[in-house]
């Protein structure tokens, strides 16, 4: 018997694990393959806390842990979250990962031919979910420093807008947003009346010293939505617990919304949370050396790129991304650059058009997680490849 999937199935995209089998056909060549796409600490040596798996395991040998854990969360992690965020453990809903409660938010707030603002280049689950849920793509620019442009911002708002992303620090690029900045984007917000979802999930990271703010430190006119979760500050990817904190008045509405779909979905593992628990209540003592080992890897690709004719970047100030600009070359798009890239070289990366398909120029996303040497021989790879075909 023939059948379709549904149509929404063609607006799924995934560029960052969607290469992934191309890599695996040229890896089957026997050329060696630099996986720089996907943000995984743990790949490359990286581990968590031992307060944090010490916790699970704690768990897993109390049958407590073994059932449903309550829809929305566990009750000792919502409060720890609470009293960071400085909501009431009410307002506070548990997700499997940051990528559910994006998942839920845009759920919640788009009907077909609505739409979100997005940064350019966004974090690619957001322009996916917004379009399988029948929103519209609307994108605001970053500046050469790949800090938003609010001008620009609040021109592309409209009637069907329903809320504004700011993802910092930022994936793909690795920017952290100065203060200023933030105030003006909740300043338009306030004005047209629209919610801000602030993606946190990497705030911890920050690589020169400075401290990542927080929107909740600044948005109060407005329903604010904050994410975060324990994947990139506590180096725990596979353990698949974010949260979402509603703020302010009118937050209330999303809250609901987003509690009927983890009902839906029953509850996240509940071992994981008590993990979480020990993440968001003992001292980040990691944090040092996390911060120093991604800043020796990011100087070495900072430095490495930026000597290749034909390529530029800024240099990433957080999390674990570079987003390198290719100039004039052969190559029609970014994707005919990283497939050719990734033929010749073995070097995995990911097209700058997954992250927005309105860039104006070809850009790349390179994770820098890899071991300093490794990161080198790419660099040296790339700089072969740049010299024959840009």
């Amino acid at each position: 018997m023939a059948f379709k999937v549904s149509a929404r199935m063609s607006k799924v995209s995934y560029e960052i694990r969607d290469i992934v089998g191309r890599a695996r056909k040229v890896e089957a060549t026997g050329k060696r393959i630099h996986w720089f796409n996907i943000g995984d600490p743990n790949q490359f040596g990286f581990k968590p806390p031992s307060w944090i798996t010490d916790a699970v395991r704690e768990a897993l040998s109390d049958s407590k842990y073994t059932g449903y854990c309550p829809s929305e969360g566990d009750a000792d992690l919502r409060q720890a979250i609470a009293k960071i965020e400085g909501v009431s453990p009410d307002f506070v809903t548990i997700h499997s990962g940051l990528s559910e409660g994006i998942d839920f938010l845009m759920q919640a707030l788009v009907d077909p031919g609505d739409n979100v603002l997005l940064p350019s280049p966004s974090y690619s689950l957001y322009n996916t979910m917004l379009a399988v849920c029948g929103g519209t793509e609307n994108y605001y620019p970053l500046d050469e420093e790949m800090n938003p442009d609010v001008d620009e911002l609040r021109k592309r708002i409209n009637s069907r807008t329903k809320a504004i992303v700011i993802i910092n620090p930022n994936n793909p690029t690795g920017a952290v947003y100065p203060e200023g900045t933030l105030r003006k984007i909740s300043d338009v917000a306030a004005e047209f009346g629209i919610p801000i979802i602030s993606d946190e999930i990497y705030s911890m990271t920050t690589l020169n010293g400075e401290r990542a703010v927080s929107m909740r430190d600044i948005c109060k006119d407005v329903p604010l939505i904050v994410g975060n979760g324990v994947s990139k500050n506590f180096i725990y990817t596979g353990a698949r617990v974010g949260y979402l904190a509603f703020h302010n008045e009118g937050s209330e509405l999303l809250r609901d919304a987003c509690i009927k779909l983890c009902n839906a979905r029953l509850s996240v593992n509940w071992e994981m949370q008590r993990g979480a628990l020990a993440a968001f209540t003992h001292p980040p003592d990691h944090i040092p050396a996390y911060r120093a080992e991604l800043r020796k890897r990011r100087d070495v690709i900072f430095k490495g790129l930026n000597s290749i004719e034909g390529i530029t970047c800024p240099k990433p100030k957080a999390a674990l991304y570079s987003f390198p600009k290719v100039g004039t070359s052969k190559f029609k798009t970014d994707k005919d650059f990283v497939y050719s890239l990734l033929e010749e070289t073995g070097v995995l990366v990911v097209p700058g058009s997954g992250f927005s398909p309105v860039l104006k120029d070809k850009h790349f996303r390179l994770v820098f997680l890899a071991p300093p040497e490794e990161l080198e021989e790419a660099m040296g790879k790339i700089g072969d490849f740049a010299r024959k075909r840009i």
